[in-house]
């Protein structure tokens, strides 16, 4: 089979993932195109991750699955990330970066193997691309960073590392489940700025963002696809699900962004001192 280059990047077709005797994923179907930012919402234990693991190749060992996926037109339904062909194959950012960095190898030295293997550069040039790449992710003192291991460096710094990892693959897809999670609200906001604009335009990957937080997803996708117990329960723009939800969960996500904004206001007026 070879890649389709009118098809959607991601499709999936009715994927079901059968997980400790139950049906974890049941029936889900919905798909992202070039130059898309989308994000998967929905509470824990909706499936989100599941659903993640099943396009990356990498899901949790005793889960059965069925149905489609396709990335680049390509099937990889079932198969492993490492068996499959470099055009079907997705970036990933995850929420443990610790999980996704090897410690004990130079930052320099993990991003060199993808330019020097999807780039075909030399390695004083790949080098020279991670220097390049790791600027373009707002780290300070580039060369320096790409000299340290993982370990050496903040929560943020090895988030934005994982993004560069990504990125340097040259995938078609970007799956990010969490990558905020566990940052501080500062580190947050830039993180997410940092994945609009390296995704979702004609000249770079598409983008899957997998959260609970619709806040999160309204900063960085213009779609919006809401699951719950496995299953598709509501799909649509952005701003259209967040003016007018329609299903119970996105309800609750759409008024706790609004109570938020309340309390978010009533902190920054004026106090008046009460004189007489």
């Amino acid at each position: 089979m070879t890649s389709n280059s009118t098809a959607p990047v991601l499709r999936v077709d009715n994927l079901r993932m059968r997980l400790g005797g139950r049906f974890a994923v049941d029936d889900l179907s919905f798909q992202v195109s070039k130059g898309e930012r989308v994000c998967l919402i929905g509470p824990s234990g909706s499936g989100k991750s599941l659903t993640a693991g099943a396009i990356l190749g990498i899901p949790p060992p005793g889960t059965t699955l069925s149905g489609h996926i396709h990335i680049n037109g390509l099937e990889v339904g079932g198969v492993r990330a490492t068996r499959r062909p470099p055009a079907a194959r997705a970036g990933m950012v995850f929420q443990s970066t610790h999980a996704a960095l090897n410690p004990l190898v130079s930052v320099g030295a993990q991003l060199r193997e993808p330019f020097m293997r999807f780039h075909g550069l030399s390695r004083r040039e790949a080098q020279r691309a991670v220097v390049k790449l790791l600027g373009r992710m707002m780290i300070d003192a580039p060369e320096q960073v790409a000299r340290r291991s993982s370990a050496a460096l903040s929560g943020g710094q090895r988030q934005r590392v994982c993004l560069a990892l990504a990125l340097a693959c040259k995938p078609a897809l970007i799956v990010a489940d969490e990558p905020t999670t566990a940052l501080d609200v500062l580190t947050q906001g830039e993180v997410l700025s940092l994945l609009r604009e390296s995704t979702g335009t004609a000249d770079t990957p598409a983008l899957l963002f997998i959260s609970h937080d619709m806040n999160a997803a309204a900063t960085l996708c213009e779609r919006a696809l809401i699951i719950d117990d496995g299953r598709l329960v509501e799909s649509g723009p952005l701003a259209q699900l967040m003016a007018d939800p329609q299903h119970a969960f996105s309800r609750e996500l759409v008024s706790a962004i609004q109570q938020d904004a309340v309390a978010s206001t009533a902190s920054l007026a004026p106090r008046h001192e009460m004189t007489g």
